[in-house]
Parts: C-alpha cells; structure tokens; sequence
C-alpha cells in the first residue's frame, strides 16, 4: 500500500492503516474473480464487500468501501491498477477520501498473468 499513501500524503490526507482482518476479504474477493474468470463488486454469490464483511465476522464498523482492477501485460501491475483507480472518479474518490481510516489490498494472479486487485476500506465506528 506505499503507492497508495504516497497518492494520500500528496493529497495532503493521512495514510491508511493496514488491516490483516480486510486484507483477507480483499484476497478472498480477488482469488474468486480470478478463478471463476469475471470482474464484478458483486460475487457470483451476489455478496458485495458489506456482506463478505459480516461473513467474515467483521464487526463495528460504520462504512465500507472497495475498488476493484484488473490488468495483464504490464511491468509494474500495481502501478497500473493505483493509475486505473485515479483516473476513475468514483474509484479516486475512495482511495483519496479522508473519511477512510483502515485499508488492504488483496491480490490474485492467473496463470495467464492477469492481475485481480480489491481494495477494501473501513471506518469504524
């Protein structure tokens, strides 16, 4: 997540804190779009991000948030799915909100090489 709150501090916001609790709902979210090959917030269990929190027993928080990308043939992969979310207005609007305290990124990897990332954000309460 340095990219990422290198983005924030530019902004001129505070970093996010990594959670290992989100971090494990991101890969969940990423391993699942990479094999069954679809890109979607909703799972093909129609769960979105609120719903796999509260499977996972992730409780007391007040909003959440997720971005999704995915990618394939680049050197830097990371870079370009930070690139992507900066360059989409709702996806720059949560990586650069001040409201979001915690964060993680989950990352699966096909072996075609594409790329699936999900960010997940949190405030609790």
């Amino acid at each position: 997540m340095p990219l990422i709150n290198q983005k924030r501090a530019e902004a001129g916001l505070k970093p996010l804190v990594w959670n290992d609790d989100l971090e494990k709902i991101a890969r969940g979210h990423s391993e699942n779009m990479a094999e069954y090959d679809f890109f979607s917030h909703r799972g093909l269990d129609g769960k979105a991000v609120s719903d796999r929190a509260d499977s996972a027993g992730l409780s007391k928080w007040r909003s959440i948030g997720e971005n999704i990308a995915f990618n394939r043939g680049y050197a830097d992969p990371i870079a370009k799915a930070v690139d992507l979310w900066l360059n989409s207005p709702s996806h720059k609007n949560n990586l650069l909100s001040p409201t979001w305290k915690e964060s993680a990124v989950g990352v699966a990897i096909t072996e075609d090489g594409s790329y699936y990332f999900t960010q997940v954000f949190l405030l609790r309460k």
